[in-house]
Formats: structure tokens, C-alpha cells, sequence
């Protein structure tokens, strides 16, 4: 189902699936997104470091970043913004409801 604004929201998981201060991995509408946990805030970012292409949801967070598994470099979990670099990582909206976590998708990049 579609929101007013265009969204698409997909289930990715129980709350208690996502451990503190970690990554997982969800595929999306053929798009992987990493939905990270970091001081009881849920996110969620395109999953692709835009550095290499490291898999960020295999990442962890240290001292408060998001730190790519392959050749270190930080990304902000909430905002998806890189340290030092013009790189970002795409942040998508999440929203905790009773049965879970979900992540909203435009429309456009789910089809």
C-alpha cells in the first residue's frame, strides 16, 4: 500500500530482530536497504557504501557511526552523511508500529 506522500512501507522486522548497535539487511522491492539500531533509534540506509559498494548492513556502529565493513569509512546511521567526503548514503523513512519496523520506499523504486 501507497501513502499520500508516495511511500511504500515494507515490514522488515520485529523490533527485537535488530540488536543495538547493529545492521541488518533487508530486501526490498529488489532494493537492499540497511536497517541499523543505534541508542534505541531505528534507520534505515540504501545498503551499497557508495565509496566501493561494501555492504553496509554487514557494517557496525562504532562511537556513534556507521563503519563500512570494507574500507572503514563512517556514514552518520540517521542521516546517512559522510565524514570528510562529499559521499552520502540515500536515508529512507522508518516508522516503529505495533507489529514491527518498517521502511517507506518511493513508489518509483519499488516496482
Amino acid at each position: 500500500m501507497t501513502d499520500m506522500n508516495g511511500l511504500k512501507w515494507h515490514r522488515v522486522a520485529a523490533a527485537d530482530e535488530v540488536p543495538e548497535g547493529a545492521a541488518k539487511t533487508c530486501s526490498l522491492g529488489g532494493r537492499l536497504v540497511a536497517v541499523l539500531r543505534h541508542e534505541g533509534r531505528f534507520s534505515a540506509l540504501d545498503n551499497r557504501c557508495p565509496h566501493m559498494g561494501g555492504p553496509l548492513g554487514q557494517g557496525t556502529i562504532e562511537y556513534g557511526r556507521l563503519v563500512c565493513p570494507w574500507h572503514g569509512r563512517e556514514f552518520d546511521p540517521f542521516t546517512g552523511e559522510c565524514d570528510g567526503f562529499p559521499d552520502s548514503v540515500e536515508c529512507f523513512p522508518v516508522e516503529i508500529r505495533d507489529d514491527g519496523v518498517y521502511v517507506g520506499l518511493s513508489g518509483s523504486k519499488t516496482a
